[in-house]
């Protein structure tokens, strides 16, 4: 009889950390990457599993694979899509970076979205923290540890301070909420 609290507790506290919300998991699950790096361009076992995941070659681009093994991970519903693709990340419902500069608070584990030009691609991130104004802290995916380097196509899994910059070639364009 003296196990039954012990193990009543053990249970409650497992069911616990099992209910926590999805963008909180996505933090957590991006936090234990931070300065994962690649072993060869865009290679490396986990990397090479977030891209089989969706399908697409090993050595691709790995940004929005990352995030979605990180909403995988974090048994996320919203939002639904699971795209190798950074700009497929926009849906309907994604907050224009504009709101977000303009003082709209978003909570920690919302995706950061950028866009390249007038192009399809992009890149994507993961808030860390509740972000508001121009300036927020992420943890982003295939990009570089400083600011020197590629921001879209770098070496590992970084944290960064990033800025909205609506002039910028490269541009925060959206963010897209998780749960």
């Amino acid at each position: 009889m003296k196990y039954l609290a012990p193990i009543w507790l053990m249970i409650s506290c497992c069911w616990f950390i099992g209910i926590r919300p999805a963008n909180e998991s996505l933090v957590l699950f991006a936090q234990a990457y931070v300065n994962h790096q690649e072993i060869g361009p865009n290679r490396s076992p986990h990397i090479d599993h977030w891209n089989s995941r969706l399908g697409i070659p090993l050595g691709s681009s790995w940004c929005a694979t990352f995030a979605a093994a990180g909403l995988d991970s974090a048994q996320a519903v919203f939002p639904p899509v699971r795209s190798a693709v950074a700009q497929h990340y926009i849906v309907k419902e994604s907050i224009p970076a504009g709101r977000v500069a303009g003082g709209l608070e978003v909570p920690p584990g919302t995706l950061v979205v950028w866009k390249r030009g007038e192009s399809w691609s992009g890149h994507v991130e993961i808030t860390e923290h509740a972000w508001k104004g121009p300036r927020g802290q992420t943890i982003g995916g295939n990009t570089s540890p400083g600011y020197e380097g590629s921001q879209w196509d770098g070496s590992g899994v970084w944290r960064k301070n990033r800025r909205i910059d609506p002039t910028a070639y490269f541009r925060i364009t959206h963010f897209t909420l998780v749960y």
